[in-house]
This record gives C-alpha cells, structure tokens and sequence, in this order.
C-alpha cells in the first residue's frame, strides 16, 4: 500500500521510484524486487581494513551468518591451490557476509590449524590477526566473473543465473607464510574491488 503511494507520486514527470533508482538509491529487479542499494567499495590492497571495518566507514551493519567453524583434513580439490596444507588438518570456516541483515558475499577459507586451532571463538578475522600480532604483508588474487549456482543463489538471496565475482586469495605473511586461503563468492551488484599497482 505504502509503495504504491510513493509510486504515484512524482517530480519532474518521474515517479518517485524511478527518480530514486537514478540517485542509486534503489535497485529494482524483476524477479526479486525493489530494494535500498548496497554497495560496498572494497580493497585488495595490502593496507585493506577488511569487511566489517569497511562496511562501518560506509555508515552500514556488518554482520556473518556462520555456516561452518571447525577442522577438517583439507580437501583434495583445495589441495590443488594451496599445496603446502596438503593431507593437514586445518580449521575451515564458511560464512554468508551480511550489510544490514542483507547477504552479500559467501565465503569459504581455510587456515592452518596452528593459526585458528579453535575456530568457534572467531568472529571478525582481523580482530583475530591483531589481537595475536599476526600481519598478513602479501595477497594474491584471482578474480573471474561466473554465473550463480542454485545453492549460492539461495545463501544469497538472489536468481540463479545472476552474475557474481569469483576470487581466491591467498594470504601470507611477511616471511611468506600462508595465513588463509579464501574462495569468495561476491554479489556483482554489491561490490566493486579494487587493487592497486
């Protein structure tokens, strides 16, 4: 009832929503529907605040919805990107990120098991690194742009079909030891990375 009166009304000869969806207010989807825009500029550079502090700069709510925080023998298909945890048992941990309640990233990371030996006490793994003196110093990064899968679609929120970005990072540090290997699944319409020469 409420959209439909803001719908009628108009400025300029637009109704108001249109005039919203052009200040990138609002995003309207078919399909999905009418929604506040979210938007996250997030860096990969090696000075990045990481997810939570970036989100709070931008005056929003981070939060996680833990899908998964416990210690598994890395898989075999995982192996193949990190090699040097091949056969370890590791802590994996396996997240919906969330900007005001709203889901906009899933990842998955692995970490050494000496690093996170009890995974249920993380919450925000920056906050993790800093309390320990851990200083992640290099990322590698690659990112492709891929077309969502039906249980990506449903953790998110959103169509099957629609475009997300894909990244895997690695992250080490200044004595180039990995600290975590991450595979993330990002909402295009949320994010826009950026990197650094």
């Amino acid at each position: 009832m409420i959209a439909q009166q803001l719908g009628a009304f108009s400025r300029y000869g637009l109704p108001l929503f249109a005039l919203l969806e052009e200040k990138g207010l609002i995003v309207r989807q078919q399909g999905v529907g009418t929604r506040i825009s979210q938007h996250l500029d997030y860096s990969l550079d090696d000075e990045e605040a990481g997810f939570t502090k970036l989100v709070l700069q931008a005056g929003g709510v981070a939060g996680n919805r833990w899908l998964e925080r416990t210690t598994v023998l890395l898989p075999d298909e995982v192996a193949s990107s990190v090699p040097a945890l091949k056969g370890e048992r590791v802590t994996k941990l396996r997240r919906v990120r969330l900007i005001n309640g709203e889901p906009v990233s899933l990842e998955t990371t692995w970490i050494p098991l000496d690093l996170l030996p009890a995974p249920e006490i993380l919450e925000h793994s920056h906050q993790y690194w800093a309390e320990r003196g851990i200083v992640p110093a290099k990322k590698k990064v690659r990112i492709k742009a891929i077309a969502c899968q039906a249980e990506t679609a449903r953790l998110l929120n959103i169509q099957p079909g629609m475009p997300l970005l894909f990244y895997r990072q690695h992250t080490y540090n200044a004595q180039n030891s990995l600290l975590e290997y991450c595979e993330i699944y990002c909402r295009s319409d949320i994010y826009e990375i950026q990197v650094s020469d």
